[in-house]
C-alpha cells in the first residue's frame, strides 16, 4: 500500500467519524429543542398557577377583611345587647321592689 492509499483510507475513517459525530449532534440538537419546548410549557404552566394563586390570595384577603368587619359588628352588637339586658334587669328589680315582690 502506498502513501496515497493510506491517506485515502485515513480520510475515509475521518469522514466516517465526522458522519457519526454529525448524527450525534443532530440527535442532541433535536433533544435540546424538545427540552426547550418542555421548559417553555412548564414556565407557562407555572405562570398560570402563580397568577391563579395570587388571585386566590387576593380573594382570601378580601374575605378575611369582610369576616373581620362582621366580627367587629357582632362584638359591638353584643356589647349593646349586654347593656340593654343589664338595664332591663335593673328595671325589673326596681318594679319588683315597688310592687313588693322582692
Amino acid at each position: 500500500m502506498d502513501k496515497s492509499d493510506q491517506i485515502i483510507e485515513m480520510l475515509g475513517k475521518v469522514m466516517s467519524k465526522l458522519d457519526e459525530h454529525s448524527q450525534t449532534l443532530e440527535n442532541h440538537g433535536s433533544q435540546l429543542k424538545e427540552h426547550g419546548q418542555i421548559l417553555t410549557a412548564l414556565r407557562a404552566g407555572q405562570d398560570h398557577l402563580k397568577a391563579e394563586l395570587d388571585g386566590m390570595k387576593l380573594a382570601s384577603a378580601k374575605e378575611f377583611g369582610e369576616v373581620k368587619e362582621l366580627i367587629n359588628t357582632i362584638a359591638i352588637n353584643q356589647e349593646i345587647l349586654r347593656n340593654d339586658t343589664w338595664t332591663n334587669k335593673v328595671d325589673i328589680q326596681r318594679i319588683k321592689k315597688t310592687m313588693g315582690m322582692a
